[in-house]
């Protein structure tokens, strides 16, 4: 039987809310921001700076300045700790702090790449959360009333996101291949929520999982 769920999402969409309910249905426990935590902890890093880098993938001048510091690009083989953690490092920490929670089951993972982290986990649930723009704009409006250009602020993050699962997983995160169960959040957060619990509790684990192609 499924025992954790993970729940990939639009930015807008109500994805988190959505996972927040199924593991209170279901008694489980949610795994959102408190990943940020486990990873700050585990970095000895500012949970602020843990949190601003949270879903980022390394920019491209990060890199380069990180491979001077070990002798040039020609020389670079990853980062050591004695230049402290970077997004690449954190990256690593929250894959890891993914893979125990899934370890000890019964919990609801938001984002950051779960779905891929946990692909070949035979008891995991896969969800994909969208939502008409329309929806997003309306629930962006009640999180950002000050925000001027909502539109753009849904095309960052969700590039931000889609950058991050390409970047350490190869795979675009959209791809409706990589999920069990695909949610349009129009039909409402509780009956959503509902749809995923109902499908868990009636699941069998089956050998038709969606895998990553190698």
């Amino acid at each position: 039987m499924f025992n954790v769920v993970t729940v990939a999402r639009e930015y807008g969409s109500g994805g988190a809310d959505i996972g927040r309910k199924v593991a209170e249905l279901l008694g489980w426990v949610c795994l959102d921001k408190q990943i940020i935590d486990r990873v700050a902890a585990l970095g000895r890093v500012d949970p602020t700076w843990a949190e601003e880098a949270d879903e980022h993938a390394s920019a491209w001048w990060e890199r380069v300045m990180k491979s001077f510091r070990s002798g040039g690009p020609e020389s670079y083989v990853g980062e050591g700790s004695a230049f402290g953690v970077d997004r690449d490092t954190l990256q690593q920490f929250t894959a890891n702090v993914i893979e125990q929670a899934a370890k000890e089951g019964r919990c609801v993972v938001i984002g950051r790449s779960s779905q891929c982290v946990l692909n070949h986990h035979p008891n995991v649930f896969h969800t994909l959360v969208f939502a008409p723009l329309a929806e997003k704009i309306a629930r962006m409006k009640l999180r950002h009333p000050s925000e001027h250009d909502l539109q753009a602020l849904l095309r960052r993050v969700d590039s931000e996101r889609t950058h991050y699962t390409q970047r350490y997983y190869g795979h675009d995160w959209s791809d409706r291949g990589l999920y069990h169960l695909c949610l349009n959040s129009i039909l409402g957060i509780d009956a959503c929520a509902r749809l995923v619990v109902q499908t868990i509790q009636s699941s069998q684990v089956s050998d038709n999982r969606p895998i990553l192609p190698n």
